[in-house]
């Protein structure tokens, strides 16, 4: 395992349990998955900024495979992943990007 797969499975299961506990419904749950769509642009820059993660040591090799694989070789891929593998990468993409912008390279999108 490693950090992408471990940050999935807990939110696997933080999912489950607020779920459970009534903190959520499944509806909402779905609907929150609907949200975390991406578009073809932020697919395609999301795999340029793993790649250069990986390359600079951010990312291993094997989680770069794993999010890689996640998101799929189309944005329908990614669509159709669960809520908890969205979420995760959706903040991975975030943390990507603010790194970029911190470090002055504003064209992101």
């Amino acid at each position: 395992m490693n950090r992408i797969t471990l940050a999935i499975a807990k939110m696997e299961t933080q999912i489950k349990e607020r779920v459970a506990l009534g903190m959520t419904t499944a509806t909402r749950v779905k609907a929150t998955g609907k949200q975390l769509d991406m578009s073809i642009m932020e697919h395609v820059k999301f795999q340029e900024l793993k790649s250069l993660a990986v390359s600079n040591g951010k990312l291993t090799v094997e989680e770069g495979v794993t999010v890689f694989s996640l998101l799929g070789n189309t944005v329908s891929v990614f669509n159709r992943r669960s809520v908890a593998v969205k979420a995760v990468l959706t903040g991975l993409f975030q943390e990507l990007l603010s790194t970029r912008i911190h470090n002055g390279e504003t064209s992101c999108v």
